[in-house]
């Protein structure tokens, strides 16, 4: 991809609206754009990044025998009044079809992975096993916040698994649990504990919500030096004392981008879904359900990492691996020996990015801050006259005094292919 055609709208200076700091560095980034209040359209480095971190996703939910399958995004009023939340969930957007149907807008997905499990479930030998989808959602929120943060669409990544016996659930629900923490720390997001929560309009007897604690954050989320955590919903009203160690808790704020809850048989009860057990009686599965926040996992990377220049991914989200900047000289060797790169790197499979514009280097620089490319190569007659390309690195994964800070004219090549391929783990 070559800058001058990408289809992104980069800002300087400050940004109106932006509430908080990864909000503004994803509207100057152009990684955003407002179509409507609480509603977003990822431009092509946004959707990037959130491609990235659904790949991460997809990798860690398949390793604990996930199915990948999806869901409409709107389903009949039929299945919402059959669970008995039709009536109960108060962001639950309806509408009526033109034969008079009524119809919801799902902002999560229990009734409809029900009804479909109806079709699939006969006898206990079946289970346990879990489904997900990677799906967008809608809730009609009464305020929309910064950003990604808090939407009234939104994209998600919704599981749910099937069991047998409660304990097999249990035993479900810890491999889930590590999952969540190996894809947060691929995202590369450091401070992220798991808490216990509330389960709401979920229903079930245990939740745990995973929380980046960060100071933008809406919730308020209780921590011990013993270990226990939890959010501001299970904590009594006036007392801040640990119930398991009778210290006082260390109140924060968190944002939250994942939940995951010990369902037990609400919706196969109330929906009617059953099986055949070991014992020859008809019974009720028991669920677990399991949720993350795609946008909001990007917007939470933004919030924790950015600096005043802009966002900083780590390689396994970034938009772009490498950016290759060209800065133009007066004998015409720069801009096409950068290109010759760009082209060699593409061709390793390296998602790289171009930058040969005619125009000053300051703002190349500025622009590269905003794409946050984790390695950027630049070519100038500077570098040319000392024999090499320079190399710069913005990540925050590795430790970038262990690489390279320029590359050799008669060897680049293979050089920086087979470093930049180190780096991705290639």
């Amino acid at each position: 991809m070559k800058i001058e055609n990408l289809c992104v709208r980069r800002l300087i200076g400050d940004v109106a609206g932006a509430t908080t700091h990864g909000h503004k560095m994803a509207i100057k980034g152009g990684y955003i754009y407002q179509t409507f209040q609480g509603g977003y359209t990822l431009s092509p480095l946004g959707w990037r990044v959130v491609r990235n971190i659904e790949n991460i996703i997809r990798q860690e939910m398949d390793a604990i025998d996930g199915q990948e399958i999806l869901m409409p995004v709107v389903s009949g009023a039929d299945i919402w009044r059959e669970s008995g939340r039709y009536d109960t969930v108060d962001v639950l957007a309806k509408f009526k079809g033109r034969s008079g149907t009524d119809y919801v807008l799902n902002p999560t997905h229990e009734e409809v992975v029900v009804d479909y499990v109806k079709s699939v479930l006969e006898t206990y030998r079946q289970m346990p096993f879990m489904v997900y989808q990677i799906q967008t959602k809608f809730r009609d929120e009464l305020r929309a916040r910064a950003g990604l943060i808090r939407t009234r669409e939104f994209i998600m990544k919704d599981a749910y698994s099937f069991h047998e016996t409660q304990s097999d659930l249990e035993q479900y629900y810890e491999r889930c649990h590590g999952a969540y923490e190996r894809i947060f720390a691929r995202c590369g997001l450091k401070n992220v504990v798991s808490v216990l929560s509330s389960t709401g309009d979920m229903g079930g007897s245990v939740a745990h919500e995973f929380q980046l604690i960060n100071d933008m954050g809406e919730d308020t989320i209780y921590l011990c030096e013993c270990g226990f955590k939890t959010n501001k919903e299970l904590i009594e009203e006036g007392s801040e004392i640990c119930p398991k160690c009778g210290k006082v808790l260390n109140k924060v704020r968190g944002i939250e981008i994942g939940n995951i809850f010990q369902l037990g048989t609400k919706y196969s009860d109330s929906m009617n879904l059953t099986y055949a057990a070991s014992d020859g009686e008809t019974k009720h599965p028991i669920m677990g359900c399991y949720g993350i926040g795609v946008g909001r996992t990007m917007a939470a990377i933004m919030e924790e990492s950015a600096d005043d220049k802009g966002p900083i991914w780590n390689m396994a989200t970034a938009p772009f691996a490498v950016e290759v900047i060209g800065l133009p000289d007066k004998e015409g060797k720069t801009l096409p020996l950068a290109e010759e790169i760009y082209n060699n790197l593409k061709k390793a499979g390296i998602e790289t990015i171009l930058d040969n514009r005619d125009a000053r280097a300051g703002e190349k620089f500025a622009d590269a801050d905003l794409i946050a490319a984790p390695i950027r190569l630049i070519v100038s007659a500077k570098n040319l006259a000392n024999n090499a390309i320079e190399v710069k690195y913005r990540v925050n994964d590795i430790d970038t005094s262990e690489y390279k800070t320029s590359f050799g004219l008669d060897t680049y090549m293979p050089d920086v292919a087979d470093a930049i391929l180190k780096l991705l783990g290639k």
